[in-house]
């Protein structure tokens, strides 16, 4: 439970009191590979910090899952517009490894925030850091054709190419896992040349 502290102050500064208040509100969750955590229908009532392992959301479109990001250790992750106004979310959330999570409830989050309004800044912080992702996601899907998604993709976020599957990483770029083993054919017969 530390790492969530630790992760914590690197964005805000608050005292001995609000850590120990923020504490109380987070309960730990163990979750196996290939579970979900949250479904499509459901209300995401809860932020999910992540002490151990990867998961990752997705939509369902037509049948054909469709990735929107990748979350690892020390890392946070909701559903913000399921979370904020208590609407069904659109997401489904899966681990795609064992995971030790802690979720802090929107309604303890709610009273933790009326009685130490620092924490305010966590949830602001929160929502900036998913708007620049979506936000690079979104400029990348647009203007980079797929060959550069995926070396963007790997120079920025190297570990999920170790550690999640081709078929996740094909449906975060927006191609097939067929495309995408050959663009990475391509690259490694480029490099060898």
């Amino acid at each position: 439970m530390q790492s969530v502290i630790t992760d914590l102050s690197r964005y805000m500064e608050f005292n001995e009191a609000e850590s120990l208040a923020f504490k109380s509100i987070l309960k730990l969750k163990t979750v196996k590979k290939n579970e979900h955590i949250l479904l499509e229908g459901d209300v995401c009532n809860y932020g999910i910090f992540i002490e151990k392992g990867c998961i990752r959301y997705y939509y369902m479109i037509e049948g054909i899952e469709s990735t929107g990001n990748f979350f690892f250790e020390n890392d946070w992750y909701s559903d913000f517009e399921s979370f904020l106004y208590g609407k069904q979310s659109l997401q489904n959330i899966e681990a795609l490894e064992d995971c030790v999570l802690y979720l802090a409830y929107k309604e303890d989050f709610d009273k933790l925030v009326s009685k130490y309004p620092v924490f305010n800044n966590f949830l602001r912080i929160m929502m900036e850091r998913t708007i620049k992702g979506l936000t690079g996601k979104s400029m990348a899907m647009t203007l980079l054709p797929p060959e550069d998604r995926y070396l963007r993709f790997i120079k920025h976020c190297p570990k999920v190419v170790e550690r999640v599957s081709l078929k996740h990483i094909a449906s975060y770029l927006g191609v097939k896992p067929e495309s995408l083993s050959r663009i990475r054919t391509r690259l490694t017969l480029n490099s060898k040349s």
